[in-house]
């Protein structure tokens, strides 16, 4: 008898560390500390693509390329899904969107726009409240008002790269870009958050309101040749193991994979140079 209730007292501990142990995982780490694969996909699916991607935790999409009828049969699966958001660049092919744009809300270097070539866009002013109206615009649109269970703000690193030369407007630019997160957070106190890149930005402004965050182009080889690289790869190591921020990689190589796996990233492999596919 003895036996039989120290091998039941025994299940029942083990049953309760486990049951524990999850409860302290979602506190600590937050709702997506369980997220172990995603999938990023920007091009409009067909049922064979919908099939494919509920085998995965989260997804990342663009959100005018879902119907709501599509997303709800990826979150029936159990997956989180991301509507994609351009911070710092204007998605010029959205004439829906376009239509809530002033002109006082692109922002301007030597007193000219900045328009990137490649992407046939515009860099914008996060300065400007008229912006961020916008911008949330298009979250209650198409993001919200659909179901989704998250935010995916891309182009962040353009706080970064265009602005490093003036300090203050950088400095502003950063406010605003916490100025949208806080009424995000007001809006939709459950709307997952997250960020691509942007470092900086997220070490000085957005720490505090984002729920994790994508390192796209992570690189083995960086982690060996590039002190910038491997200082923020002790930092973000240091932030997920403390239950701040999640981090989440994009990759292209077999050894950038398993050096990911290695820090318990969730890691996605681009294959070629879209994601379109």
């Amino acid at each position: 008898m003895k036996k039989r209730n120290l091998l039941l007292s025994f299940i029942i501990l083990i049953f309760l560390f486990f049951i524990g142990k999850g409860i302290v995982n979602m506190l600590w780490y937050g709702p997506i500390y369980n997220v172990k694969t995603f999938s990023i996909f920007y091009g409009k699916p067909d049922q064979e693509k919908i099939d494919k991607l509920t085998d995965y935790d989260a997804v990342i999409i663009e959100p005018t390329a879902f119907t709501t009828e599509q997303v709800n049969l990826l979150k029936a699966s159990d997956v989180k899904v991301f509507g994609y958001v351009s911070l710092m660049q204007l998605e010029n092919w959205n004439n829906e969107l376009k239509e809530h744009i002033a002109a006082s809300d692109y922002a301007t270097l030597n007193g000219k726009k900045i328009y990137i070539k490649e992407w046939d866009t515009y860099v914008m002013d996060l300065r400007e409240s008229h912006y961020r109206e916008a911008l949330k615009w298009k979250i209650n649109h198409y993001i919200a008002d659909n179901g989704f269970d998250g935010i995916f703000f891309d182009t962040v690193d353009d706080l970064d790269y265009y602005f490093h030369d003036d300090i203050y407007i950088q400095k502003q630019m950063r406010e605003g870009y916490v100025k949208l997160l806080k009424d995000i957070k007001s809006d939709y106190p459950n709307m997952l958050i997250m960020q691509n890149r942007g470092f900086e930005t997220i070490k000085t402004a957005s720490h505090d309101y984002i729920d994790g965050m994508l390192w796209e182009g992570f690189e083995a080889k960086d982690m060996t040749e590039s002190e910038w690289a491997k200082n923020w790869l002790t930092y973000f190591k240091k932030e997920q193991r403390w239950g701040r921020i999640k981090v989440w990689t994009v990759v292209t190589d077999e050894e950038s994979l398993a050096l990911s796996k290695k820090h318990r990233f969730p890691t996605f492999m681009r294959v070629g140079d879209t994601y379109q596919e």
